[in-house]
């Protein structure tokens, strides 16, 4: 017993150290040399007195609670909204946080997802969970519903970039497209969720999660070597089938660096590498990787334990 539990603190460590990043920005001087973005910032009520949205235009079945949240879809079939920026995000350096609610009634059979997108067009709809196909850009996923047989589990969030000339892979969840991915389990919970997704011109693109409000940061994924097209806008969408969620917007915030904060943080040694296939939120088959490769753990010490034993008593 002793031994299997001297192996278990060792996997605990072992584990704690794999979820570690490759590499790590340094977060005091991001907090330091940054500033908010204000005209990308949504928030309730987020209309002005004339009933118009100052900074964003909103569209399709996209609706306002004014106290609440912007319903990109409601939980009903054959939905598509979006909500787009009026002015082209920083090219060099920005930081997109937003919180958003993901669910319904659906026990088994719901989707399809909502889309976080950086893209050079604005408010086109399509099947990219409620955006244009063939677009310019990066593209966020938060996909809740399988087309075809995968080897994860759904609900998950996966990077994509499109180059304007190549089709969204929809029949199979954007597996031809995939540049990161993580599971993360974000439907019907009892709060929100937070997304974050960095980008560094030339860098790279991070995407981190936070699944309630008190949890813990995650790293998704990241995506290196980036540069999305000049004078992009952001946008969220979100798209249902035959099956639905509502998909709620709760929030959004942005920040920059000055050019000369920019320059010292380009200089910096630990910028992030490429991040792929971390799992969010639990996943089922991680836990039983872990079972089985503590068990393994346990049932080797035992055997070595025994023969260490048959070999101590032959001496005597």
């Amino acid at each position: 017993m002793q031994l299997c539990l001297l192996a278990r603190r060792a996997l605990s460590a072992l584990l704690l150290i794999s979820s570690i990043p490759l590499a790590l920005c340094d977060s005091d001087y991001i907090e330091t040399n940054t500033h908010q973005l204000r005209q990308f910032t949504l928030e309730p009520p987020f209309i002005d007195e004339g009933f118009q949205m100052r900074n964003y235009d909103f569209g399709g079945d996209a609706i306002i609670d004014t106290s609440q949240y912007i319903r990109l879809t409601p939980d009903a079939s054959s939905r598509v909204g979006w909500v787009w920026s009026n002015w082209p995000l920083p090219n060099d350096y920005w930081k997109i946080e937003f919180d958003f609610k993901v669910g319904g009634k659906g026990g088994y059979l719901y989707g399809d997802g909502m889309g976080f997108f950086v893209t050079k067009e604005r408010a086109a709809t399509g099947p990219v969970l409620g955006n244009q196909d063939y677009f310019h850009g990066l593209g966020v996923l938060f996909d809740t519903y399988a087309n075809g047989k995968n080897q994860f589990s759904l609900p998950y969030v996966m990077g994509m970039l499109g180059d304007g000339k190549t089709s969204y892979d929809g029949a199979h969840d954007g597996g031809f497209n995939r540049l990161g991915m993580c599971e993360a389990y974000f439907r019907n919970l009892h709060d929100y969720s937070r997304a974050s997704v960095t980008y560094l011109k030339g860098k790279f693109v991070q995407v981190q999660l936070q699944l309630q409000p008190k949890d813990k940061w995650i790293d998704c994924f990241t995506i290196a070597n980036v540069t999305l097209p000049e004078d992009s806008f952001l946008g969220f969408t979100a798209l249902t089938g035959e099956v639905s969620d509502n998909h709620d917007l709760l929030a959004v915030r942005a920040e920059t660096m000055s050019a000369e904060a920019l320059k010292n943080y380009n200089a910096m040694p630990n910028l992030p590498k490429n991040i792929v296939g971390k799992v969010a939120g639990g996943s089922v088959f991680g836990f039983i990787f872990k079972a089985v490769l503590l068990s393994g753990v346990c049932a080797g010490l035992f055997v070595a334990y025994k023969k260490y034993s048959t070999d101590s008593a032959r001496r005597f």
